[in-house]
C-alpha cells in the first residue's frame, strides 16, 4: 500500500517525463521524415478523397533532378499549422473553391495550356474536366463526391514555391515537372 501512495503521490513527474518523451520523439521523427523546402515539392489538393502516400510514390518514381522527396497532403493536413499551406507548391482546387486561396496562387499565365478559371484569379491548368470526367491523377483524387455537384478542378502553383523559376525567375523549375506529371497521369 504504501509503495502505491509513493508511486501515485509522483505521478504528475512522471507524466511530465512521458510528455516529454512523447515531444522528443516526436521532432526527431519529423527531423529524420522531412527535408529542407529547398529539396523537396509539396502538393495540397482540396479533396474528401485523397491516396496521398500512393499518389506521392507514384510521382517519386520520376522525382526531377535535386530533389529528395515530394510530399502530396489533402488540405485538411493543414488544419494545426497553416504555414505548411501557405508555403506548398502546388495546389489542386475546385473552381468553387479557388477565389478562397487566390492570394497564394502564383499566375502561370506565361505557360502555355494555361487558362483562368474567372477574370479574377490567377492563370492554372485546368487537371480535371467535370463534364467530360477527364483529368490527372483519378486514381489517387477522387474529384467528384456524392454530397456535391461535379466541377472542374485547377491546378495553381504556389506564390511562394522555391521551385517555380520559369514563373518567378529563382529556383529551379521541379514544380512544373512535378505539375507536368500530375497533368499527364489517367
Amino acid at each position: 500500500m504504501r509503495v502505491l501512495k509513493n508511486i501515485l503521490s509522483q505521478f504528475h513527474i512522471y507524466l511530465l517525463w512521458l510528455l516529454l518523451a512523447a515531444l522528443l520523439w516526436g521532432w526527431i521523427f519529423t527531423f529524420v521524415t522531412d527535408t529542407a523546402p529547398a529539396k523537396k515539392v509539396v502538393v495540397f489538393i482540396e479533396t474528401d478523397v485523397c491516396q496521398d502516400m500512393a499518389l506521392r510514390l507514384a510521382l517519386e518514381e520520376d522525382m526531377p533532378e535535386g530533389l529528395r522527396m515530394i510530399q502530396v497532403h489533402p488540405f485538411s493536413y493543414a488544419m494545426f499549422d497553416e504555414s505548411t499551406l501557405l508555403n506548398a507548391d502546388i495546389f489542386i482546387v475546385s473552381a468553387s473553391k479557388a477565389a478562397e486561396y487566390r492570394d497564394s496562387f502564383l499566375s502561370a499565365a506565361s505557360l502555355p495550356a494555361a487558362e483562368s478559371v474567372s477574370p479574377d484569379l490567377p492563370a492554372g491548368f485546368r487537371i480535371y474536366d467535370a463534364s467530360t470526367g477527364e483529368g490527372g491523377a483519378r486514381q489517387y483524387i477522387g474529384y467528384v463526391s456524392p454530397d456535391a455537384p461535379a466541377e472542374d478542378y485547377y491546378l495553381f502553383f504556389g506564390v511562394k514555391s522555391l521551385h517555380a523559376a520559369s514563373l518567378t525567375g529563382k529556383g529551379d523549375d521541379a514544380a512544373l515537372a512535378v505539375a507536368e506529371k500530375l497533368l499527364q497521369m489517367n
